[in-house]
């Protein structure tokens, strides 16, 4: 592959989406959406295992020997590298004259960060935190919209109970391996994200080896604005029925008790203390 890759990743609802829209716009940059490339590095490691077996098998039952040795980790690898370099490359934007870097965003990412460093020592990681009651307050709102039902015979405290130690788990995992990563790992807030875009993403930019001059940001940012996203409406302005429901940083204010955000915080085992946001 002749491009850069790279990859986003976060919880589900943390701002991944607007994060990749915001890099999508920049003239060196594609970043499409997700590959779901961790379906197919799943079933791969299942079929060079099932492989190795029927490898295995053929000793004794057709021959004395077999000069074929099992699959080890190195080719499936090389496997699975092929893979996403193939799928990242279907999304190579040839309208960009200067594109040189092809991302993908998958929230699975933050589970497999070494893993991932194998497969692309080369390649950069963004992973972008939001604060986890805002995180469940968006989930619940997006599947209410899918499966209203269900959503609505669970109730939101089940629900919410079951989203915060996910939340917990996933960022607990980050954080145990993104030192795997070295420099190649970048940590973002959402809420820093709203609150200061330029900045954030000229750091973002920064971090990816891209054009960061003030006038290629501010682009990004007015074409992946909430305006534009949502098709018209202002930020704050709500659309229970759009993935794009309303764009503001601490919606939870308006959804969550004190006594649910203490359990929040002790079913994602301290995390929201821990990231500074009981503060």
């Amino acid at each position: 592959m002749t491009y850069s890759p790279f990859f986003v990743t976060g919880v589900p609802k943390s701002g991944t989406t607007w994060l990749g829209k915001l890099l999508d716009a920049h003239p060196e940059i594609s970043c499409k959406g997700e590959a779901c490339v961790h379906a197919f590095i799943k079933s791969l490691i299942r079929i060079s295992n099932e492989y190795n077996e029927l490898l295995a098998s053929r000793v004794g039952q057709f021959s004395e020997s077999n000069d074929f040795p099992p699959m080890k980790a190195p080719e499936v690898h090389a496997v699975a590298r092929y893979f996403i370099e193939q799928r990242l490359g279907v999304v190579a934007d040839p309208g960009k004259a200067s594109l040189k870097l092809v991302g993908e965003k998958d929230p699975y990412h933050i589970m497999n960060l070494p893993f991932l460093q194998d497969l692309f020592p080369e390649g950069k990681v963004i992973h972008i935190i939001r604060d986890g009651r805002s995180v469940v307050v968006s989930a619940w709102h997006h599947n209410l919209r899918i499966t209203p039902g269900v959503m609505k015979t669970a109730g939101f405290d089940a629900f919410m109970d079951e989203a915060a130690g996910r939340w917990g788990t996933i960022i607990r995992r980050a954080h145990e391996t993104a030192h795997l990563l070295g420099n190649h790992y970048l940590e973002v807030r959402y809420e820093d994200l709203i609150a200061d875009a330029s900045g954030q993403l000229s750091k973002i930019l920064a971090h990816l080896g891209a054009d960061s001059d003030d006038a290629v940001v501010q682009a990004c940012i007015e074409a992946a604005s909430f305006e534009k996203l949502s098709q018209g409406r202002s930020q704050g302005q709500e659309d229970a029925q759009s993935f794009f429901r309303k764009g503001v940083a601490d919606d939870w204010k308006n959804h969550m008790t004190p006594a649910q955000i203490q359990r929040f915080n002790a079913r994602s085992g301290g995390m929201l203390e821990e990231l500074g946001y009981l503060g």
